[in-house]
């Protein structure tokens, strides 16, 4: 290596004209492109930081104020991982409370309210801490009553949507509980209670629903003391449904449905057909008439499984049974997945499913039959990353703002806050990919050094 520098001569060869001054005008220019690259990479991580963490931290959105009219949106949006909670951001008032997702490879269901005053979207967290148990939606849309499906529980949640608390009413000893009805005036809630022996014959899966649904005993709750009344001749209690004065209920024992005060005392009955069974929850008409009945889900009173936590699947009829002293009773009305509610007491309204499985709110007028589609379910295949159809079940809507419901046109969903987690994760994504894209734009070390010198 000596040998070979000392070969080389000892003036360097003469460079051309102007030779130092292009390269200085190159290099300056070489680090204004980089600096004028890297603030546009770090302008564009801002604008991308800021449309992921901004939804992700904004402070809880206010509650929806009431509108002149409760709405119902024409078509209910799709499954997103993307939907906040209850908690964390209440959405006011709900026209409808479902499950929602599928499970043919992983488990991606979720509890959902959809508000009656503007298209929000919220998760019902408190239910999905309990692993989605059956629950009842008030009739004015605000607030969520709910059990546990996993075992005996010594206590219902009642969760209230227009602030996102909860509230714990207790129910005494740990009980088995299936929710049957709750009163139109709000106060009341009818539910069914067992003591819960073990899995038995059932097996792990739904063995609350399958034990209290044999051996249940009635039960009122009143939610402003938070105090439960047991009838103990109401047993084992199947279905019920409220008066529209909120002063009696109808409650399914076999094929038989009792006619009872709030103290319990019976002051008639009904026969119901076998086959059949009184309609969950909305089952008395608003004029106080008629008893509206529809075919068993499963196998009915003579079994255990009752069928009304499962995916809608089954289409029948509805008929009606006559209260004493009432006139002839509308003709059936068919196609009928489930009854939902009243608009009138010349209306209902119900779910249907065609035959792709989709499923659609539809008011059908008594008598004559005529029906209208309000809504519709989107069940494509946007569940499990896109790769199964979404399966609904479990669905119930306010019944108390369905005389007063208009229809509107579906927005862009409003589903409130990211979640904390997955803002957090694309934060640090976006981040270390604009430092390695930054890295990458920095001019050389010996030009930096050149240009600041």
């Amino acid at each position: 290596m000596r040998d070979l520098f000392a070969t080389l001569p000892d003036d360097p060869p003469p460079t051309p004209p102007g030779y130092l001054d292009t390269v200085l005008t190159r290099g300056r220019r070489a680090v204004r492109r980089h600096r004028i690259g890297a603030a546009a990479v770090w302008a564009a991580v801002v604008l991308v930081l800021a449309g992921l963490v901004v939804p992700g931290v904004a402070p809880p959105s206010r509650p929806a104020t009431p509108a002149a009219k409760p709405g119902l949106p024409d078509r209910f949006a799709g499954y997103s991982l993307l939907t906040s909670t209850v908690t964390a951001a209440p959405p006011g008032r709900a026209i409808a409370l479902y499950g929602y997702g599928n499970g043919e490879t992983v488990n991606m269901f979720q509890s959902l309210v959809v508000g009656a005053d503007g298209d929000t979207y919220r998760r019902v967290d408190a239910m999905e801490e309990r692993d989605r148990p059956s629950a009842l939606l008030a009739p004015d849309g605000t607030r969520v009553l709910l059990g546990d499906d996993r075992g005996a529980t010594g206590d219902l949640i009642l969760v209230d949507l227009t602030t996102g608390t909860r509230r714990s009413i207790p129910v005494g000893a740990p009980v088995g509980v299936r929710l049957l009805a709750w009163s139109p005036d709000g106060r009341h809630v009818a539910y069914s209670a067992a003591p819960l022996t073990g899995t038995g014959e059932f097996g792990a899966v739904n063995v609350v629903e399958a034990e209290v649904a044999r051996a249940g005993t009635l039960r009122l709750l009143d939610l402003e003391t938070g105090r439960s009344t047991e009838v103990p001749e109401i047993r084992p209690a199947w279905t019920a449904a409220f008066a529209p004065d909120s002063r009696r209920l109808a409650v399914q024992v076999g094929q038989t449905a009792q006619l009872i005060d709030l103290a319990g005392r019976v002051q008639g009955s009904v026969a119901i057909a076998s086959g059949r069974e009184l309609a969950a929850g909305v089952g008395w008409s608003p004029d106080g008439t008629f008893l509206a009945t529809v075919p068993w889900l499963s196998d009915g009173p003579s079994g255990s499984d009752t069928g009304h936590a499962t995916f809608l699947w089954k289409s029948g009829d509805i008929q009606f049974v006559p209260l004493t002293g009432a006139g002839a009773p509308p003709p059936p009305v068919p196609d009928v997945t489930q009854l939902l509610g009243w608009r009138s007491a010349g209306a209902v309204l119900v779910a249907t499913l065609d035959a792709d499985g989709h499923a659609s709110l539809v008011e059908v007028r008594l008598g004559a039959g005529a029906r209208r589609t309000l809504s519709r379910f989107d069940t494509g295949r946007t569940c499990e990353w896109g790769t199964q159809s979404c399966q609904l079940f479990d669905l119930h809507l306010a019944t108390g703002l369905l005389p007063e419901l208009s229809v509107r046109h579906s927005g862009r969903p409003q589903r409130g806050p990211w979640p904390t987690l997955l803002t957090a994760v694309l934060g640090v994504v976006v981040l270390g990919a604009a430092l390695l894209l930054w890295r990458r734009l920095r001019p050389p070390a010996p030009l930096r050094q050149h240009h600041l010198g």
